[in-house]
């Protein structure tokens, strides 16, 4: 009994201390303030094929609402949650990717109330190349007495890169306008090839030497 009462009052006032604390700590994880905040997610690609090419547009953000305790909730949206898709081993078709709340990894008290939007689509194309004609676009007419007699490019071929369901589409690849109105003379210039009408697409060589044969009529 002695030893009892012995191990009670031993440091008394430090087992007193060490009880009234584990009381505050309790009390305040279960009278803390619950908020509820909703954030903007970034969407990550991951190990997506080099040969292949995302062909449709796909948000940058989901937006998740969460719920719980507000120092765990403003704590995790500080930590700057990402989202990631892994594309590795997929090949040229569709996809949709549901969007899970586990996927999110949350503390634990937090809880994702809604999801916006709760699945991803990604269509996926090949990347190919192909030897096209290049063409030259003009605006106007020259001058009262002169007549454009020819206009001669080099080179007459570009190479084109982008998804194949693009490139299929592309016979010729265009300069950007030039204006002949002002040509009284032959002139040659060098002249941007232009892929903008072209989603995905580039073009090398990036321009081209135009030769306008402009002479008297």
């Amino acid at each position: 009994m002695r030893k009892f009462i012995k191990l009670i009052t031993d440091n008394f006032t430090y087992k007193i201390l060490a009880v009234l604390i584990a009381v505050f700590l309790w009390f305040f994880a279960h009278s803390e303030k619950t908020s509820e905040i909703t954030l903007k997610v970034p969407i990550l690609i991951n190990n997506m094929p080099s040969d292949e090419v995302i062909i449709n547009d796909i948000p940058r953000y989901i937006e998740v609402t969460l719920s719980g305790p507000s120092s765990a909730v403003f704590s995790y949206a500080e930590s700057k949650p990402a989202y990631s898709i892994n594309l590795i081993k997929t090949d040229v078709g569709n996809y949709i990717f549901n969007i899970s709340p586990s996927e999110f990894n949350l503390p634990s008290g937090i809880k994702i109330e809604t999801v916006f939007p709760n699945s991803i689509n990604i269509s996926l194309d090949r990347i190919v190349s192909r030897t096209v004609d290049v063409g030259v676009s003009i605006v106007g007419t020259p001058p009262s007495g002169h007549e454009l007699k020819g206009i001669i490019t080099e080179p007459d071929k570009a190479t084109i890169v982008g998804p194949s369901t693009v490139i299929s589409t592309i016979n010729v690849i265009m300069t950007i306008p030039v204006d002949i109105s002002k040509f009284r003379n032959t002139i040659t210039l060098m002249v941007p090839l232009s892929a903008s009408n072209y989603k995905m697409v580039t073009v090398q060589p990036q321009a081209i030497v135009v030769i306008f044969k402009v002479k008297h009529s």
